[in-house]
């Protein structure tokens, strides 16, 4: 029972961060170009010290808070200068904006993003919990054992998909009525189909 409530609060806590399916065909910022849709499929792994929440009673076990099915998102790819004049990716889930990242000579891209505590998670009503995330991974091409390489005229080949790895640093300003011993991480493998 207890399980099947934490699960339910990782969900809603998921949407929180994710935002709305009507959302997902946002357009690319300017002066940038779509190199698709994608859905992200999350696994939880299970490392030692990831975070888990103890039984509201007190009681054992502790439920590692990253689910074995994390579920999917769809998310938004772009692509474009950045600041600096060098290749920049832009990873769009609905409601979080725009998060950029260098793209990598051998497609490789470290996406990061923050939220501010946010009360009713999975580690407690009372337990403000804040998140800082980080996105590492590398974009698909086929054939896949083909490398990854920017084009003669400095675009993309096509990108079909991504994987990586998502890094939640869970943080809190007082650990006062929190059923999780923070700070700690959770991790989910992501694995990026294009649709």
């Amino acid at each position: 029972m207890a399980e099947k409530k934490i699960k339910k609060i990782f969900f809603l806590f998921s949407l929180a961060l994710a935002g709305c399916p009507d959302q997902i065909g946002q357009q690319c910022p300017a002066k940038t170009t779509s190199l698709g849709q994608f859905a992200l499929a999350r696994k939880g792994e299970h490392p030692a010290g990831e975070c888990a929440a103890l039984q509201a009673d007190g009681g054992p076990p502790a439920v590692p808070l990253a689910p074995d099915d994390g579920g999917s998102l769809s998310a938004t790819l772009c692509f474009g200068a950045g600041a600096d004049g060098g290749p920049q990716l832009q990873l769009i889930i609905p409601t979080k904006g725009a998060r950029p990242s260098d793209l990598l000579p051998d497609g490789g891209f470290h996406f990061v993003g923050s939220s501010a505590p946010v009360l009713g998670t999975a580690c407690g009503a009372a337990c403000a919990v804040a998140i800082d995330e980080s996105f590492d991974g590398f974009l698909l091409t086929s054939p896949v054992d083909a490398g990854f390489s920017l084009q003669a005229d400095g675009g993309l080949p096509e990108v079909t998909g991504l994987t990586g790895t998502i890094v939640d640093d869970l943080t809190t300003s007082s650990t006062t009525g929190c059923l999780c011993t923070l700070p700690c991480q959770m991790v989910l493998s992501v694995t990026g189909t294009r649709f």
